[in-house]
């Protein structure tokens, strides 16, 4: 489900759906890991695919046989396969229900992901937008991951924003949600409390593949008075050569005096070949 988009000289990431194997990583003591089972992509239909029809062979009574499966379980797999089976039956007003339920109550992190992940069909519906953003305290990074993926579909509604921007800046330890929040807020970059955020994290120096990311983003920017400062400042404290190259590129293109007397600034110390040459 993952796509690489190389923009300019970074290679950027971005990728359209999260698989489950990227909410897995080393963080220290954060978390427990997960069982790294992965989360089955809702189907979608094919060109020239017949759509199968709910109340045909997906009637009610199958709905009432699996969920009955499902609470009487005491197998976290065999919960999980049936909440897979869910998926035929999002018409449902039932269906919502239960997989509110899961979300919420279930034990198992894979389960509980399951159902922030398939509901995100019915995002539009409060009870399910507040449940998925109470889901980004959920103590699985695998759940969390979800909701984030969830709520981008409502980036442009104000209080999505602040919460994801909260999420970013005081709550997420994760460091690959944590570019999935980015990716998120891009879609709002012109937004003064997304800059915001993005410059913040930028001054408490994450890792390249962050610093890369905001970068990619913030460089999208026209005619910012604060982006432009910010970079011809932030360009002296940058020490990875292929990001400082991408900055002193975007400072020669805003051709202000903010990037001009940086750029002076930056010749006298350059190292890097390749930059210095571009400030000659």
């Amino acid at each position: 489900m993952s796509k690489k988009n190389a923009k300019n000289d970074f290679d950027i990431k971005i990728v359209d759906a999260p698989e489950i194997s990227d909410a897995f990583e080393s963080e220290g003591e954060e978390e427990e890991v997960e069982e790294t089972e992965e989360i089955p992509a809702i189907d979608t239909l094919e060109e020239g695919e017949e759509e199968e029809i709910v109340d045909g062979t997906k009637s009610f009574e199958e709905l009432q046989i699996i969920v009955h499966g499902i609470e009487s379980t005491t197998s976290n797999k065999e919960r999980a396969n049936l909440i897979d089976k869910l998926t035929d039956y999002l018409t449902y007003e039932e269906t919502v229900s239960v997989l509110k339920d899961i979300a919420v109550n279930d034990r198992y992190p894979l389960c509980r992901a399951k159902a922030v992940s398939f509901l995100s069909e019915f995002m539009r519906d409060t009870e399910v937008k507040d449940l998925v953003i109470r889901k980004l305290r959920d103590s699985s990074q695998t759940v969390r991951l979800w909701a984030v993926w969830s709520l981008r579909a409502l980036v442009d509604e104000e209080d999505v924003q602040e919460v994801l921007i909260q999420q970013l800046r005081h709550y997420e330890k994760s460091k690959r949600i944590k570019l999935w929040l980015i990716k998120s807020l891009s879609d709002m970059i012109n937004n003064s409390r997304v800059i915001d955020v993005f410059l913040h994290s930028l001054k408490r120096r994450p890792n390249k593949e962050m610093r890369k990311l905001i970068l990619y983003y913030i460089m999208q920017i026209q005619g910012n008075s604060d982006v432009s400062y910010f970079l011809s400042t932030y360009v002296h404290k940058e020490n990875d050569k292929e990001i400082r190259l991408e900055i002193v590129k975007k400072l020669l293109e805003m051709d202000n005096s903010d990037s001009k007397y940086s750029l002076q600034k930056l010749k006298r110390s350059e190292k890097n070949q390749e930059i210095i040459s571009l400030l000659s």
